[in-house]
């Protein structure tokens, strides 16, 4: 009882004190530009490896360039993984610092040093709001991936075989929906409400954008209940209700 409660206030302490340092070091500098998808100012893989195998990529990118026709070259098995590899490498960097936004966004707080939280916040205004943009970009995006695995896999075999061994279909399909792009999104819908609720201009930008897609806050809210249901008791769950009641 007590004491997994000290482990989890003590969890709590040292998530904050992390994110706080990562402020205070600069972080912002290296988190931005791979949030916002800048592939020039990302840490690239190794030449070692496929994902950084420059010659093949330059390869492939010639090859895509040549106009069509009978005698157009196919890529190789070789040359397919190594444009595969490269393209994860980059899927998780996005992956990855969608996580550590959203980290941000939870354990700042207006007692963190340097104002830490007021310039996590300032930088979605920055620049014409243009991480705001990313921010409505990327949550629809992780929109379509999970939806499209829930979809695969409520149509697949593994679906037919847990049922027919009693096995709940629809838990198994929210855990394809969370691992396809569920949990990516979740936390993109929960980092558009600190932005929103924390600065009135943030809100009217979001909504504005949504709109342009045809959607609306609604999307956003419905996202952060999902989010909310499947948590645990606790701070993070609160704040999420707290962004949920104020937008």
């Amino acid at each position: 009882g007590s004491s997994s409660g000290n482990a989890t206030t003590d969890s709590s302490i040292c998530y904050k004190r992390a994110a706080e340092v990562f402020v205070e070091a600069g972080g912002f500098k290296a988190l931005f530009p791979i949030f916002m998808g800048r592939k020039s100012a990302m840490p690239k893989p190794s030449r070692h490896c496929d994902a950084g195998n420059l010659e093949m990529l330059k390869k492939y990118a010639a090859l895509n360039k040549k106009t069509g026709g009978k005698d157009k070259k196919k890529p190789s098995k070789k040359m397919k993984a190594i444009v595969a590899a490269n393209r994860e490498w980059f899927r998780i960097l996005e992956a990855h610092s969608i996580q550590l936004l959203y980290s941000l966004m939870r354990h700042l707080d207006e007692l963190s040093p340097q104002d830490a939280k007021a310039r996590l916040l300032s930088k979605f205004i920055e620049n014409d709001c243009e991480k705001c943009d990313r921010m409505v970009e990327l949550f629809l995006k992780y929109d379509v991936k999970m939806r499209e695995a829930e979809y695969r896999y409520y149509k697949s075999d593994e679906a037919e075989e847990a049922e027919a061994g009693g096995v709940d279909v629809d838990l198994a399909a929210l855990n394809a929906r969370l691992e396809g792009g569920g949990e990516l999104f979740h936390r993109l819908s929960a980092v558009i409400a600190f932005a929103a609720f924390g600065s009135k201009r943030c809100h009217e930008y979001v909504l504005g954008q949504l709109r342009t897609q045809n959607s609306g806050i609604g999307v956003i809210k419905t996202a952060i209940e999902e989010f909310v249901s499947i948590l645990d008791e606790g701070k993070q769950r609160e704040q999420l209700k707290q962004y949920l009641l104020a937008i």
